[in-house]
């Protein structure tokens, strides 16, 4: 007997309920009322154009119908649909004089983008297809739909010259049609400081499809990391969709990848928007923590997280319930350590719609209690990210809450389980009601030992109401003119406690709209780069994803172009690994929108290295949890003449998007490590090893002398693909 919508959200939603059924979760979020999924909006729309033809003298209102009705169809792709109404829309407008048609040739322009979009960039997709700046193979062989769309960008560009949206998408629009820059009016033409191409970084390429990796769907997370203890990394993704499944990609070693997603038992995982990896129980085997229920509101939104326990022959239960994980409310943030430095590893949970964020105490046994009002970290924001770092120095781990509206959370770890939120007085809040964020991290950019604060800003919305987005603020920034938008923030700790704000002074003061993101170092240089996942639900969010490139620590450049990262479609989870064994990081991208017809196929950027020295760390806890979360690492190295220090925190990276918690830590020109110091979280031990190798695999046990070298295959992951367009 099927169970009631509603009964199933009261179901979800009681922590003492048993775990939902895979087909009951598939259901549920397949209903007509949910929020981006539902045809319930639609069915309104047709319904409210109906009614309102039936009456006369109505025109604005007309207009005002189609124009939603044609949103509504675009999010299920009926796009020609949404393209006649639009054309019907216009000619009311023109006949009527209402005022409007700037707005209604910029809507008509993204649904024929979008009509280019759906055969191009997808049905006749290819790595070149959707990178910005388009060139070379991802020029449209038909390019007819983009001169159209770029026309009516124009058409409204005559009517409203400022609009800096318009301007961008008729940029992108002559890009895929191959008349780029030409095609384009010089006074809206886009700065060729943002098209260059900068030979000095790596040029990364997309091998996903060529490796059998680039999964279809919606929005997601991303982990890359040894799943199976093999020595190798494997991809597992996520995707938001309704009965969208987990899928676990097992590098088999020899240059491919295997599905064992039914192998593992994780095909009935569905729904989740975003995944988080540890070795929550010390057992030497990853399990994985689907979230879900993000922005769906607090019926649809109410639906469980997962905790997936790996077992010994590589399948994974889930065993929520039993771990007392079993409350369902909508969220998307997670971050595990080891807070109370008792050797075992802790969760947070940052949940969304006014719901309290929870902050889960392992009792060393697999099981866990909520503590989060005892210590003091209730957050009762829209959390969009959660990160735990110890900024403070004092040797346990503090811990930051990106919201999406209001105030950012800093809880300064006071030991006994006692936490002190410290975000306004050290000025890393955010402005309430202005200052809109989404990623966030602890990292070390500029290699002085102490633990910095990126905020990632976020210029969009999440709305499912009924005309496209405006995503102005980045276009105008893009284009150099004056703007005022949410800019992306990096706060340098001050080694006294507190944090300096240094985005102009390192160049990161950027309009963005970041949602996944991650951080590495795709030049092997030691100092820390930084890769956002772009975009939101509209489909005129058409911002590349965004690599920045940090120059010593005292700099950061956006190196999008050159890099060959800067993927159009809507960028999610972002995972940083080094998958082929050749010493430098590659990237894996869980690609695709929040709509019924927003997919868009995941990428694996392949870094093709710069010469660079390196070493890769495998630290194993005993006294400290198993996956060593938390250990800090230095090393001293020499480079030529000069002697500099690097530094790292083992954890699985950014916000949004697991990398490999083996720490892959490049050396610039180094020649050897003179030192090597790892500290580590529970037992206080620090353990120094002198005159290091480069370019080798070590594994470093806490309290053992002797660090373990060991080797591992390259991998060719791919054919060599042609030098197309260079």
């Amino acid at each position: 007997m099927k169970v009631p919508f509603l009964a199933l959200a009261v179901l979800f939603s009681c922590g003492d309920a048993e775990a939902p059924r895979p087909d009951e979760l598939c259901e549920f979020l397949g209903g007509s009322n949910v929020p981006f999924f539902g045809t319930a909006p639609l069915e309104l729309a047709e319904g409210k154009l109906r009614e309102v033809e039936s009456r006369t003298g109505s025109e604005p209102e007309e207009v005002l119908a189609r124009r939603r009705l044609a949103d509504q169809l675009l999010h299920h792709g009926r796009v020609e649909e949404a393209i006649g109404h639009l054309e019907i829309a216009l000619q009311l407008v023109s006949a009527h004089r209402l005022g409007v048609e700037a707005m209604v040739w910029r809507q008509l322009g993204v649904a024929t983008l979008r009509s280019g979009e759906r055969l191009h960039c997808i049905a006749m997709h290819n790595p070149e297809r959707c990178l910005f700046p388009i060139r070379a193979d991802g020029i449209w062989p038909d390019g007819l739909s983009a001169l159209r769309a770029g026309d009516c960008f124009e058409n409204a560009l005559d009517l409203q010259p400022d609009d800096a949206g318009s301007r961008w998408l008729l940029n992108v629009a002559h890009m895929a049609a191959g008349s780029y820059p030409d095609g384009v009016r010089p006074e809206w033409r886009l700065p060729a400081s943002v098209t260059d191409e900068d030979e000095s970084v790596p040029r990364f390429r997309d091998i996903a499809g060529a490796v059998g990796v680039d999964t279809f769907g919606l929005c997601g997370g991303a982990v890359m990391d040894d799943v199976d203890g093999d020595g190798l990394l494997d991809l597992v993704a996520s995707a938001w969709g309704a009965c969208s499944p987990l899928r676990y990609y097992h590098n088999e070693g020899d240059g491919t990848f295997a599905d064992w997603t039914e192998r593992a038992r994780l095909s009935e995982q569905y729904a989740g928007i975003n995944l988080v990896q540890a070795d929550y129980d010390g057992d030497e085997l990853l399990d994985l923590l689907v979230l879900r229920g993000a922005w769906k509101g607090l019926v649809y939104g109410s639906v469980p997280n997962s905790l997936l326990r790996q077992a010994p022959d590589g399948t994974f239960e889930d065993v929520t319930r039993e771990a007392g994980l079993g409350g369902a409310h909508p969220c998307l943030a997670a971050a595990w350590s080891d807070f109370d430095n008792d050797g075992d590893l802790d969760l947070y949970v940052g949940n969304q719609f006014g719901i309290s964020g929870e902050l889960f105490r392992n009792a060393g046994e697999g099981t866990f209690s909520d503590v989060a009002r005892e210590a003091g970290v209730v957050n009762e924001s829209r959390a969009a990210a959660v990160g735990w770092g110890d900024y403070d120095g004092d040797g346990d781990p503090d811990l930051y809450v990106s919201n999406l509206d209001g105030l950012n959370r800093l809880y300064r770890n006071d030991g006994d389980v006692k936490f002190t939120e410290v975000a306004e007085e050290l000025g890393v809040a955010g402005d309430s009601g202005s200052l809109r964020t989404f990623p966030a991290w602890f990292f070390d950019f500029d290699n002085d030992g102490a633990l910095d604060l990126f905020v990632a800003s976020f210029n969009g919305r999440f709305s499912i109401g009924a005309s496209p987005g405006d995503y102005s603020a980045v276009a105008a920034d893009y284009m150099g003119l004056e703007v005022e938008g949410q800019r992306l923030r990096l706060f340098r700790n001050d080694t006294q406690g507190g944090f300096d704000d240094v985005t102009t002074e390192v160049d990161l003061d950027d309009v963005r709209t970041a949602m996944g993101a991650n951080f590495g170092d795709i030049d092997n240089d030691g100092f820390l780069d930084i890769y956002l996942g772009t975009g939101a639900p509209p489909f005129d969010a058409l911002m590349p994803n965004v690599l920045y490139r940090n120059v010593a620590g005292e700099r950061f450049v956006d190196v999008t172009a050159s890099a060959r990262v800067g993927h159009l479609q809507k960028g999610h989870g972002v995972a940083f690994g080094d998958l082929d064994n050749d010493g430098d990081q590659d990237i894996y991208a869980e690609m695709g929108g929040a709509y019924v017809d927003d997919g868009f196929p995941d990428a694996l950027f392949e870094n093709p290295g710069t010469g660079n020295s390196w070493i890769t760390i495998r630290a194993v806890g005993r006294k400290s949890n198993r996956g060593a979360l938390g250990a800090r690492i230095r090393l001293v190295i020499d480079e030529g003449d000069a002697t500099r220090e690097i530094h790292r925190v083992v954890g699985s990276g950014g916000s949004f998007g697991g990398s490999s918690l083996q720490q892959e830590i490049g050396l610039g020109r180094a020649t050897r490590i003179r030192t090597l110091d790892v500290d580590w979280p529970a037992s206080g031990i620090r353990q120094r090893f002198h005159d290091v190798p480069v370019d080798r695999f070590l594994s470093i046990t806490e309290g053992v002398d002797e660090y373990e070298s060991f080797r591992l295959p390259e991998l060719r992951l791919a054919p060599p693909a042609e030098d197309a367009g260079r």
